[in-house]
């Protein structure tokens, strides 16, 4: 017990550490190119369905200024659950669909309003595309086919444009830093996973490759 509250204290001490360590991160911060991968866990509802979670993972790119910055991301999540779409041939109205895969592009500006250390807050608003990768209706035993415009329906609803909210904490040391964030899409009556908000709660790591203005770093 001992050691590990040592190991801690470390830890902390070294993250808040003023000075020298804020003066070389900011360098290592301010105007930069970050390149970074992530994984951690999605959130979804199917329309008529309950909330499930499963694994995502992807890429980002990160610019940034002294107190901000622009995001961009591309992620995989690996759903599978089953939706629904209106059907007046199908029991209680309603056709069944298996949907599985999500793919989401997302944009956002950042703001990093304080530094304690090496440890940065930040927080933005954007946009995310979100396209499922497969969506196929559910056939009864006497059925062999639906009709064309439940396909339709199932296809008009396999994507959605949404805002994009974020929060998240940066750590970093020089030019390598780690970070946890969440954020969350609002669900859009039109999209196959609509029966509550996506949510996506990821960490990572993140890594400076040189200025973001010519002549820097």
């Amino acid at each position: 017990m001992r050691k590990t509250c040592l190991l801690i204290a470390a830890l902390v001490t070294a993250a808040l550490a003023p000075s020298v360590t804020s003066a070389q991160s900011i360098q290592d911060f301010d105007d930069s190119w970050f390149w970074g991968v992530k994984a951690g866990v999605s959130t979804f509802s199917p329309t008529l369905g309950s909330t499930h979670s499963t694994a995502t993972y992807g890429a980002e790119w990160l610019i940034t200024r002294s107190h901000g910055g622009l995001y961009l991301s591309f992620d995989e999540s690996n759903l599978s659950a089953t939706s629904a779409v209106f059907d007046p041939t199908a029991d209680q109205g309603f056709r069944a669909v298996n949907v599985s895969r999500m793919h989401s592009i997302g944009f956002a500006a950042l703001a990093f309003p304080w530094q304690f250390g090496r440890i940065r807050p930040y927080a933005g608003l954007g946009l995310t595309v979100n396209v499922i990768g497969e969506a196929t209706p559910i056939l009864a035993s006497s059925e062999t086919s639906v009709d064309a415009a439940v396909i339709q329906r199932i296809d008009d609803r396999r994507s959605q444009a949404a805002l994009l909210g974020m929060g998240g904490v940066q750590v970093q040391f020089h030019k390598l830093a780690i970070f946890g964030q969440a954020s969350v899409a609002p669900s859009s009556s039109n999209f196959l996973l609509n029966n509550s908000s996506l949510g996506f709660f990821e960490g990572g790591v993140r890594y400076n490759f040189g200025g973001a203005r010519e002549g820097l770093h």
